[in-house]
């Protein structure tokens, strides 16, 4: 037997020195009138590269690892774009900083795909002509189901129509060109999903009709969580679209406490995006979230939930919140904690004790939670001024520099600001968060006013609570 088992493992052996390593992947360029002395990221997969930019503005880096095409985040001094690398690109990025969308241009092998991804943020979304276009995500409150529809559909067509315009004239890897089109695909779904979650009934009260939601029907649908762990920006296109569909299932927020309403919800999502990770996570997220806004409704449907998961780890979650839910309740002391602010310095819950707390969880890769931030929340802010009152943010599984980055370029900062980060999620389950962003008003005294509060884009109904809160 020995010497059988020699024999194997010496070809295993054999065979992984055999096996040739990825290519190097190289990413170097020059970024003229850059800032000096700052540094280069690139967010690829679930891991952050650096590198130092020189004096003059160059920088190289180099990947000996990467085995797949991987979408790619880089960003530097506050600016950032989206590349596309590929094992073995030997890509050359130059650019003005002082005008860096507009310029931004590459050479090299892996050019052409990402001077596609450049020319199309500029026109899509950067550029001075991206405001006129029919993006509808600017009109997810103030328009019609007919007309919202309309927007998406000729938006999204453009988009098509661009990407197979320079497909044409140039070397477009067809596995590119796939993800670009199930990326366009979803973000117009996700888009139409959004609409119906921000306006589940018409002025007349009336429900949307279930002809909105023949988008579903589309193929790519059943597609939408394939590359799912391949990259974050992979990730937060499939989690977008899942925030949405949840309300496809569960209009109004809310499971009742009728057992037949648990195979019916399974039987509609398994039907427009099949047994696949879609469709778990989404039925994860409408229990997490009735553990919190609805106890009873969940524990009639985890009924059902348990005959289809698959995944142990989730079933102790579920068991767990479920536990956690007694201990989150209105008079209750909110869990306390202690993390580091923007700053460096250390800031816990007892600190803050004495005032009113409007806790915030949110993250940068969270596109509802950047639109409370950036729309909603510096009026609601402001209407608070100079009183007993504290917005607490913390930033859930961001990478330091990107939050940073974040804070400084869309001035979050401020006087009734308290921005703190938490590198993972361990806090946000201790607090039940299963949705982002999650808020919670926390009293003087430092227990519950509300868990699960209202957002800042619920306007009077955010205010009244807070100004109740004050007066306790």
């Amino acid at each position: 037997m020995l010497p059988l088992l020699l024999t194997l493992a010496l070809s295993t052996t054999l065979h992984l020195l055999a096996s040739p390593a990825p290519p190097v992947t190289r990413l170097h360029g020059h970024l003229a009138h850059a800032p000096a002395g700052d540094t280069v990221l690139l967010f690829i997969g679930e891991r952050r590269v650096k590198a130092p930019l020189s004096a003059s503005g160059d920088f190289q880096i180099q990947l000996k690892d990467l085995t797949q095409s991987t979408p790619t985040e880089f960003s530097c001094a506050g600016q950032r774009t989206q590349l596309y690398l590929q094992p073995g690109d030997q890509l050359v990025m130059l650019l003005d900083f002082k005008d860096f969308d507009r310029t931004l241009g590459y050479t090299g092998k892996g050019s052409e795909v990402n001077n596609y991804l450049a020319h199309s943020l500029y026109t899509y979304q950067y550029g001075p002509a991206a405001p006129d276009l029919p993006r509808p995500q600017n009109n997810l409150r103030t328009t019609t189901p007919v007309e919202i529809r309309r927007l998406s559909d000729a938006y999204r067509e453009r988009r098509l129509a661009n990407l197979a315009s320079y497909a044409k004239a140039h070397s477009l890897p067809a596995e590119f060109i796939q993800d670009e089109q199930l990326a366009i695909n979803t973000n117009w779904a996700t888009t139409l999903l959004m609409y119906a979650t921000m306006n589940p009934t018409s002025a007349a009260g009336e429900p949307l009709p279930e002809a909105y939601y023949s988008f579903l029907k589309e193929p790519f649908v059943k597609q939408v969580s394939r590359h799912w762990g391949r990259s974050l920006i992979d990730n937060s296109l499939v989690a977008n679209f899942v925030m949405g569909y949840q309300s496809r299932l569960v209009p109004s927020g809310r499971l009742s406490t009728d057992p037949a309403q648990g195979p019916r919800l399974y039987q509609l999502a398994t039907a427009e995006l099949g047994d696949t990770k879609a469709r778990n996570w989404t039925m994860e997220a409408v229990l997490f979230n009735s553990i919190r806004n609805n106890p009873a409704g969940a524990k009639v449907f985890y009924a059902t939930f348990r005959q289809h998961n698959r995944d142990s780890a989730v079933a102790r979650s579920v068991r767990q919140a479920f536990a956690q839910r007694q201990q989150l309740s209105a008079g209750q002391l909110a869990p306390a904690f202690t993390l580091t602010d923007n700053t460096g310095k250390q800031v816990s819950l007892a600190d803050l004790k004495g005032k009113v707390v409007y806790l915030d969880f949110w993250g940068t890769w969270c596109g509802p939670c950047m639109r409370e931030m950036t729309e909603f929340a510096p009026t609601l802010k402001k209407q608070f001024e100079g009183r007993d009152v504290v917005f607490l943010y913390i930033s859930v599984g961001d990478a330091e520099a990107k939050w940073q980055q974040a804070l400084a370029d869309k001035h979050f900062t401020g006087p009734s600001s308290v921005h703190l980060r938490a590198p993972d999620s361990s806090l946000a389950a201790t607090y039940l968060v299963n949705g982002y962003p999650t808020y919670y008003l926390i009293g003087r005294d430092g227990r519950f006013v509300t868990v699960y509060a209202s957002r800042p884009s619920d306007g009077p109904e955010t205010v009244a609570a807070i100004e109740q809160a004050l007066k306790r």
